[in-house]
């Protein structure tokens, strides 16, 4: 004889499955697998959200990112950096990471409050050497005259990365429009001046401060290209 049927009419199997349906979603298993399925659904509406909200926006840190992305990969051991420009040297690298006078009052004042500095005289040492004549009329080995030579350079320091730090906001507008002519010719201009400034020469003892001053210039101008080359103002 045949197996006699459960369910006689289709109503009797629709009820006899859905009571099953219930059954099985009050398992452990059934739960684990509920939850799993709620939190993939969260994860992917998440996902287009985010999607949605990038294509409505562009932030300059996006723009940032991308111009990044579109930059040659560098080796492994190097940080990136704008392309077609030969590699530094290393005495421009070692220049560049010398430290600054960060703990200086006279820096701080010149970085932060340079109104409250008197600033004059200090032009000549910002040009590219050979400087002017100095004219100061103390003894260029007194006590005092190195004295305020070491001064001098605190000071010059402070302005300096003061104004490295607003012309950032500019270099970061060209990179992020792609303008790499403009920050290719920057640091090449700023090799040919190192490379001239290499050949002035100074005496130490009879003309200290010049020397001092001529130091100071290449520690600059190696800082300067260092942080443009390796893409340095992105990050301040």
């Amino acid at each position: 004889m045949g197996r006699r049927a459960k369910h006689l009419t289709g109503d009797t199997k629709r009820a006899a499955n859905q009571l099953s349906v219930t059954k099985y979603r009050q398992t452990s298993p059934a739960k684990t697998m509920l939850a799993a399925q709620r939190a993939s659904l969260h994860r992917r509406k998440g996902a287009q959200a985010s999607s949605t909200s990038a294509v409505t926006t562009t932030e300059p840190s996006q723009r940032r990112r991308k111009a990044l992305q579109e930059l040659p990969s560098p080796p492994s051991s190097l940080p990136p950096h704008i392309p077609c420009l030969p590699p530094l040297s290393a005495a421009i690298d070692e220049h560049a990471q010398l430290p600054l006078p960060d703990n200086e009052p006279l820096f701080r004042e010149a970085l932060f409050r340079p109104g409250a500095l008197d600033l004059s005289d200090i032009g000549r040492w910002k040009r590219e050497p050979p400087f002017e004549e100095d004219d100061d009329a103390m003894d260029p080995n007194s006590a005092a005259y190195l004295s305020f030579t070491r001064s001098l350079a605190f000071v010059l320091h402070g302005m300096r990365l003061r104004e490295q730090n607003e012309r950032n906001v500019q270099r970061r507008m060209e990179f992020e429009e792609g303008n790499w002519d403009e920050l290719r010719d920057e640091v090449g201009a700023l090799l040919e001046g190192w490379e001239r400034a290499l050949q002035v020469k100074y005496d130490p003892y009879h003309a200290s401060r010049e020397y001092t001053m001529l130091q100071h210039w290449l520690q600059w101008q190696a800082r300067t290209i260092y942080h443009i080359y390796h893409l340095k103002f992105l990050m301040s």
